[in-house]
């Protein structure tokens, strides 16, 4: 997953002569992190970083008194049921990963891609967990909340180039790549609060307020262009050699040095970090049988980092240029502002009678959109009643199970069951306990 850090650590070791030792170190470690802190959720025998969807409980004011409306299934709402007494203290928690990686398998991808490359100009891996309190006969919720945002975006060209680096092949002869690679990371962890309001018999809004601590943070961009060198097939050289020209300018910051700045005896304090942002839930019904959920993440999130490292290079090469190096950058700390990615997800669902139900979702980051049909169907056990539901996502070909319940519930979804085939793949947990 750590394709800013590796490409520009290949640039890096192009023209700075960065230690392979140091390279594969750093990726591993970069490899770790990411495994460890976006799929530790997932203990199934698929590769499944996923979305989870939090239950939606409605709180209707009347008068002096509280009414509670809970679906007995959240993720696929139905129509709700009115509680005949008022709520007790309720505990909800959630947990979520999720990845898409169009250009090559999920696996590949964090093991510094060592699968051909097929197609896509992006990736990215989001994750959160929370766990949210809310009292007896309150509209108001306390919460604890981790958050984990891998956004990248990139032109097939720098893919193909870092795959043939990463997988010691020689660039295509005399080709000339035109580099466009922005990443943006962060991870965190905060306290929330939330207000439920009802704006109309049949709609609520729930907003959050967030404050977050920093504890991960790498964002930055390179561009610019690189030519290789012809060189005859099967002959051996120096990654220096492979390089006619280039002209590439490389500015990213960070928690965690990427590029061997280490190595030229930089070694600042890592950065503290604190933000903002705002959770909003908008859930009502557009007629007796038709209801609709709206949830947007880290709206008009910040995080203010304090002494932040940061690194500027401009990579300027050229084999029959004399000297051949004219590497300039510069090593500095800062204080600045970083904008969280922001994620809504939605649900349109359908109740045609009182066992089946269609349903429409939709998922939106800052670098793609994707959405699924659903068809699911509510079981007669009245001890213990399930909604089970079948998804597909026509984008990406996944399909999914999900299965709900009043008191928590579970979705997977991919379009592979082999770890190492998916591109795709989700999977949710959530759970309520009330007093």
């Amino acid at each position: 997953m750590a394709l800013l850090c590796s490409s520009v650590r290949m640039l890096s070791a192009q023209i700075l002569f960065v230690p392979p030792s140091i390279q594969s170190a750093k990726t591993r470690y970069q490899m770790a992190y990411t495994i460890r802190t976006v799929l530790v959720i997932v203990s199934l025998g698929i590769s499944i970083p996923a979305i989870a969807q939090e239950s939606w409980v409605a709180y209707q004011l009347t008068g002096d008194d509280l009414i509670l409306e809970k679906n007995p299934t959240p993720f696929l709402v139905s129509t709700p049921l009115i509680a005949s007494k008022k709520p007790g203290t309720q505990i909800d928690w959630s947990v979520m990963a999720s990845a898409h990686s169009p250009a090559q398998p999920i696996a590949a991808f964090i093991k510094d891609w060592d699968a051909p490359l097929e197609s896509g100009t992006h990736a990215y891996a989001q994750g959160r967990a929370s766990l949210n309190v809310r009292p007896a006969d309150s509209p108001i919720s306390y919460g604890l909340a981790w958050r984990y945002d891998y956004l990248m975006t990139f032109n097939q060209e720098t893919a193909d180039l870092y795959w043939q680096y990463q997988n010691n092949q020689l660039p295509n002869q005399n080709q000339t790549y035109a580099l466009e690679l922005e990443a943006q990371h962060n991870e965190r962890v905060g306290a929330n609060v939330g207000f439920a309001q009802q704006l109309t018999p049949n709609w609520q809004l729930t907003t959050y307020a967030n404050i977050w601590k920093g504890l991960h943070l790498l964002d930055g961009e390179a561009s610019g262009s690189i030519t290789s060198q012809a060189y005859p097939a099967g002959e051996t050289v120096r990654n220096i050699d492979r390089l006619n020209r280039t002209n590439t300018y490389v500015d990213y910051y960070y928690d965690e040095p990427a590029l061997g700045e280490e190595d030229l005896n930089w070694h600042p304090n890592k950065p503290t970090g604190y933000g903002y942002s705002l959770d909003m839930n908008l859930t009502g019904s557009l007629s007796n049988r038709t209801q609709l959920s709206i949830r947007g993440y880290d709206i008009l999130g910040r995080m203010h980092w304090k002494d932040t490292p940061s690194t500027q290079y401009v990579l300027d090469y050229d084999a029959s240029r004399r000297p051949v190096d004219m590497t300039e950058g510069q090593l500095d700390t800062d204080d600045i502002t970083q904008t969280l990615p922001w994620r809504v997800e939605g649900s349109l669902i359908h109740q045609l009678n009182p066992q089946w139900q269609l349903g429409v979702h939709g998922q939106v980051n800052d670098i793609q959109d994707l959405y699924q049909l659903s068809a699911g169907y509510q079981t007669n056990e009245d001890f213990y009643p399930l909604t089970i539901t079948g998804l597909i996502e026509p984008q990406t070909q996944a399909l999914g199970l999900a299965v709900d319940s009043q008191h928590g519930g579970i979705k997977l979804l991919t379009d592979s069951l082999d770890s190492e085939k998916a591109q795709r793949s989700e999977v949710s947990l959530y759970g309520r306990y009330s007093w």
